[in-house]
């Protein structure tokens, strides 16, 4: 069962309910502000959010931030500075990033010549939703007919002696959907 519980201009948040394990979770899909005035806003949103759902809360989607310098290739190096709102927002609401397979970057643009490559897509699992997905994978797909390539959520529940079970959320970020 899928049950949108709010949409906004910058996310949709999903109740998901689990059958095998007879669980809800909160999925919720972002598009991140570029414009640096915007994002305060947007961030502190979230940090609310994170304050008033009980369930399991999952993220997905383009946070328009970099995590580390190295999630930048091509043109200007990434500045240190630049890498300090998305893991202060982790932090304040006990999440990590979920490990991906694929490719490296999930956006490319040509600016004045250089090819530039970021790791701006992402999902993010907060430590009670990660209890319950130990295993989960983020894989990047190609790009196909944007500037960001989609990125699929696949949670494999072994933890709870279920040999086999997998469940697969392909989500993209609304910037994407058309």
């Amino acid at each position: 069962m899928v049950k949108v519980l709010l949409k906004d201009s910058r996310a949709i948040h999903l109740l998901v309910f689990d059958t095998l394990i007879q669980k809800f979770s909160v999925v919720s899909s972002v598009y991140a502000p570029a414009q640096t005035h915007d994002k305060d806003n947007f961030w502190s949103h979230l940090v609310y959010l994170n304050s008033i759902i009980d369930y399991l809360w999952c993220l997905v989607g383009d946070f328009n931030e970099l995590e580390y310098p190295d999630d930048k290739a091509g043109g200007i190096p990434a500045r240190r500075s630049r890498c300090n709102c998305f893991p202060s927002f982790l932090s304040s609401i006990s999440a990590s990033t979920i490990e991906y397979q694929g490719r490296i970057f999930t956006w490319k643009k040509h600016v004045h010549g250089h090819l530039i490559y970021e790791r701006l897509d992402r999902a993010v699992d907060r430590l009670d939703w990660l209890g319950l997905y130990p295993e989960v994978v983020i894989t990047h797909g190609p790009f196909l007919c944007s500037d960001h390539c989609y990125i699929s959520l696949n949670t494999q529940c072994f933890s709870h002696n279920i040999k086999g079970h997998s469940s697969s959320i392909t989500l993209t970020s609304p910037n994407m959907i058309k």
